[in-house]
Protein backbone atom coordinates (compact mmCIF):
# COMPACT_ATOMS: atom_id res chain seq x y z
CA UNK A 1 0.00 0.00 0.00
CA UNK A 2 1.53 2.97 -1.39
CA UNK A 3 0.72 6.75 0.37
CA UNK A 4 -0.61 9.11 -1.42
CA UNK A 5 1.65 12.67 -1.51
CA UNK A 6 -0.92 14.68 0.06
CA UNK A 7 -1.37 12.09 2.87
CA UNK A 8 2.62 12.37 3.06
CA UNK A 9 2.82 16.18 3.15
CA UNK A 10 -0.37 15.90 5.77
CA UNK A 11 1.62 13.24 8.28
CA UNK A 12 4.92 15.67 7.79
CA UNK A 13 2.99 18.32 8.96
CA UNK A 14 1.45 16.41 12.19
CA UNK A 15 4.91 14.72 12.99
CA UNK A 16 6.24 18.69 12.82
CA UNK A 17 3.30 20.21 15.07
CA UNK A 18 3.90 17.45 17.84
CA UNK A 19 7.87 17.87 17.77
CA UNK A 20 7.31 21.87 18.15
CA UNK A 21 5.33 21.44 20.98
CA UNK A 22 7.64 18.98 22.47
CA UNK A 23 10.39 21.07 22.49
CA UNK A 24 8.44 24.47 23.90
CA UNK A 25 7.77 22.28 27.03
CA UNK A 26 11.01 20.56 27.14
CA UNK A 27 13.41 22.37 29.20
CA UNK A 28 16.30 23.69 26.96
CA UNK A 29 18.99 21.24 28.50
CA UNK A 30 17.01 18.26 26.63
CA UNK A 31 15.70 20.41 23.35
CA UNK A 32 19.46 19.16 22.11
CA UNK A 33 18.99 15.74 22.36
CA UNK A 34 14.93 15.44 21.81
CA UNK A 35 16.13 17.28 18.39
CA UNK A 36 19.39 14.43 17.82
CA UNK A 37 16.28 11.55 18.68
CA UNK A 38 14.43 12.78 15.66
CA UNK A 39 17.42 12.76 13.32
CA UNK A 40 17.67 9.63 10.80
CA UNK A 41 21.02 9.02 12.16
CA UNK A 42 19.85 8.52 15.31
CA UNK A 43 22.15 6.22 17.03
CA UNK A 44 20.03 3.64 20.04
CA UNK A 45 21.29 5.23 22.90
CA UNK A 46 20.41 8.99 22.11
CA UNK A 47 16.80 7.43 21.18
CA UNK A 48 16.74 5.69 24.70
CA UNK A 49 18.19 8.61 27.01
CA UNK A 50 15.22 11.00 24.81
CA UNK A 51 12.51 8.36 25.63
CA UNK A 52 13.76 7.97 29.19
CA UNK A 53 14.10 11.79 29.41
CA UNK A 54 10.39 12.53 28.19
CA UNK A 55 8.98 9.24 30.56
CA UNK A 56 10.94 10.71 33.77
CA UNK A 57 9.77 14.53 33.19
CA UNK A 58 13.76 15.22 32.05
CA UNK A 59 14.89 14.82 35.73
CA UNK A 60 18.19 12.82 35.62
CA UNK A 61 17.50 11.72 39.26
CA UNK A 62 14.32 10.20 38.17
CA UNK A 63 15.61 8.59 35.05
CA UNK A 64 18.68 6.67 37.21
CA UNK A 65 16.40 5.58 40.19
CA UNK A 66 13.56 4.77 37.56
CA UNK A 67 11.32 1.85 39.07
CA UNK A 68 9.94 0.72 36.16
CA UNK A 69 11.38 -2.55 35.77
CA UNK A 70 8.77 -4.37 33.06
CA UNK A 71 10.02 -1.38 30.87
CA UNK A 72 12.01 -2.93 27.84
CA UNK A 73 14.78 -0.07 27.95
CA UNK A 74 14.82 -0.10 31.82
CA UNK A 75 18.27 -1.69 31.58
CA UNK A 76 19.60 0.46 29.02
CA UNK A 77 18.33 3.90 30.41
CA UNK A 78 21.28 6.55 30.63
CA UNK A 79 22.54 7.92 33.93
CA UNK A 80 23.41 4.40 36.04
CA UNK A 81 26.35 3.44 36.74
CA UNK A 82 27.85 0.81 35.74
CA UNK A 83 28.34 -1.18 39.46
CA UNK A 84 29.17 -4.37 37.26
CA UNK A 85 32.16 -3.54 36.09
CA UNK A 86 33.75 -1.01 38.72
CA UNK A 87 34.10 -3.86 41.27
Amino acid sequence: MKTAPSQTASLDAKIAAKRAGRLATAPSSWRGVLKRSWSPKCSPRAAVKAFCGECNGFDRDAIKNCTCWACPLWAFRPFQKDEAHNG
